[in-house]
């Protein structure tokens, strides 16, 4: 019935959408979702990373001595999914960790050397992701892309809110 595995392939049913156009539209996210992903892990794999781990690196470069909770808070994980991509980057020398000199209870994230040159690598990456996705669109329609994935992104937000909201673990909605 299917063919491949791929879902957003098949004809618009009234079960699976409202109409024609907003089947599209839901294809196009979902492509545009997938393919993102893909080409994220495959340039970050180049450089031997997984995404989620570029995505920590950048993020304590750009916030030296960040905290472990602010890192989840950033990335939209539990901490503890956070500990664990800590100490992987911390066994293979990208960061340290350093207690707080200024409150003992608190230990505060670091890039090493390794850690910051991965980091300049990094922006490389999502520098050329964001050019290569944006190619062929000027400022204006760069703009309407911006309000209508807003837009998108607002009514999920408010349709979750009325499913009763996000736990303070699923910050995939914040």
């Amino acid at each position: 019935m299917f063919e491949g595995n791929d879902l957003t392939s098949q004809p618009c049913d009234d079960v699976l959408c409202a109409n024609k156009t907003s089947m599209q539209v839901f294809r196009a996210l979902f492509k545009l979702i997938r393919v993102h992903g893909q080409l994220v892990f495959r340039m970050t794999a180049q450089k031997g990373f997984y995404p989620g781990q570029a995505v920590a690196l950048a993020a304590i470069a750009r916030k030296p001595g960040i905290s472990q909770r602010e890192l989840a808070n950033f990335m939209h994980v539990a901490p503890p999914t956070v500990a664990n991509m800590l100490k992987s980057l911390e066994r293979a020398g990208f960061v340290e960790r350093k207690v707080d000199s200024q409150d003992q209870r608190f230990v505060r994230i670091q890039l090493s050397e390794k850690g910051l040159n991965a980091a300049k690598s990094i922006d490389e990456i999502f520098s050329a992701i964001c050019d290569v996705s944006l190619d062929g669109l000027d400022e204006e329609k760069k703009q309407v892309l911006v309000d209508l994935l807003t837009k998108i992104a607002e009514n999920m937000l408010r349709h979750m809110e009325n499913l009763g909201g996000a736990n303070e673990y699923d910050k995939t909605a914040q």
